[in-house]
């Protein structure tokens, strides 16, 4: 089953890759490379990440891991930049009052779907308002929330000055 995921994963990256090869539409390409990044979480949820290993690039975080019946782990499909590409945020609801994201997956131009942003073990991502991600992050002795978007044109998350104008918010996730 890893063998045939890995190649599901390795196909889908080459045909998105190739924009003026395939019959497909855009959609349907983008769709694919969705389907293919949901499909490595779905199988590592369902054997407890027996195939992290596989998928070391992801750097699954120990929040995704382990049986918690109170925490709905699963994902949210959004257009960050507006630009008609929707992006791939995994994370989680655990009873708080904002949505923890561990993973921000992207279609970057010259690497196609890339995980881009990491999180997890008290540091996430947060979606805000206005598409505006907001990210802790451990420096020295102490945590500190930078806030940024995502800009596919530039394949960046550009840092937009956000402190006490946006708030961590809580998201319907569609369950692995």
């Amino acid at each position: 089953m890893k063998r045939i995921l890995v190649a599901i994963l390795v196909v889908t990256m080459l045909v998105a890759s190739l924009p003026g090869m395939t019959g497909c539409s855009r959609k349907s390409r983008l769709n694919d490379w969705y389907n293919a990044s949901l499909d490595v979480y779905r199988e590592g949820l369902k054997t407890n990440w027996a195939n992290e290993e596989e998928y070391k690039s992801l750097n699954i975080a120990d929040d995704l891991k382990g049986n918690n019946p109170n925490k709905k782990i699963g994902y949210l499909l959004v257009d960050l930049d507006e630009d008609g590409v929707d992006e791939l945020l995994i994370g989680f609801n655990d009873g708080s009052t904002a949505t923890k994201f561990t993973d921000v997956l992207v279609w970057h131009s010259d690497l196609g779907a890339y995980k881009l942003l990491g999180g997890g073990s008290g540091y996430y991502i947060y979606l805000c308002a206005g598409n505006v991600l907001a990210v802790d992050s451990w420096y020295g002795s102490q945590t500190e929330r930078t806030f940024m978007t995502w800009n596919s044109k530039t394949n960046s998350f550009p840092h937009v000055d956000g402190e006490g104008k946006y708030l961590p918010m809580k998201w319907d996730l569609t369950e692995f």
